[in-house]
């Protein structure tokens, strides 16, 4: 997992971040920061790895918690759910260690920073964007889950939509979890300028 930043992010903090995730997630810092000159610069973090990284660590115990999700899906929204849903999966997995690690280091972080995981598709900045919004650690824990349950799905259209070079998608692609669980998938066309998108539905429903 490759971590990007703009120049106002501690580098240190992303080292402690590192250290507390340990080896399991192989967590390389682009010390590199981005400069970005205007009037209210942006201000981000942005954690890639390539789908396969993420299904391989991820995958056992984010299936734990859509299967909840699904189970319960007609209660109530996942994000009104997500304390149960997270209490349902036993401790010390990997998707709320990545989320009380995240959860942490935004505790740090000025209140205007995203954080976003993802893929380098079509390379590093503009890439597929997973925002993780919220400080919970349980809803951040679900949220990881349902990106990494997505992926097969997201590589899988991003595929069909010839997605994967520079030129059909103009700014990188965007994923947005919708309230029913759905996700959204949404790109700016490459010659038209025209925003595309497309909803994918969870495995199971």
């Amino acid at each position: 997992m490759r971590a990007l930043s703009t120049r106002d992010i501690s580098l240190e903090d992303l080292r402690n971040l590192s250290a507390e995730l340990g080896p399991d997630f192989e967590m390389e810092i682009d010390e590199r920061q981005m400069v970005l000159k205007s009037a209210a610069p942006p201000s981000w973090v942005m954690f890639f790895a390539e789908a396969d990284w993420w299904i391989k660590l991820l995958e056992l115990y984010a299936g734990l918690y859509v299967a909840e999700i699904v189970k319960e899906a007609a209660k109530e929204t996942w994000k009104n759910r997500s304390k149960i849903l997270s209490s349902a999966v036993s401790g010390g997995n990997r998707v709320k260690q990545l989320a009380v690690a995240i959860g942490s280091f935004r505790s740090r972080l000025a209140s205007k920073t995203r954080i976003v995981i993802g893929l380098p598709v079509p390379d590093d900045y503009d890439g597929t964007h997973f925002e993780l919004v919220g400080t919970d650690v349980d809803e951040l824990a679900v949220q990881i889950a349902l990106f990494v349950h997505y992926l097969p799905a997201v590589v899988d259209l991003i595929r069909k939509e010839g997605l994967g070079g520079h030129g059909r998608s103009a700014t990188g692609i965007r994923l947005l979890m919708l309230p029913d669980m759905s996700l959204e998938v949404s790109w700016q066309d490459g010659s038209s300028l025209r925003k595309e998108t497309r909803v994918l539905k969870p495995v199971g429903q």
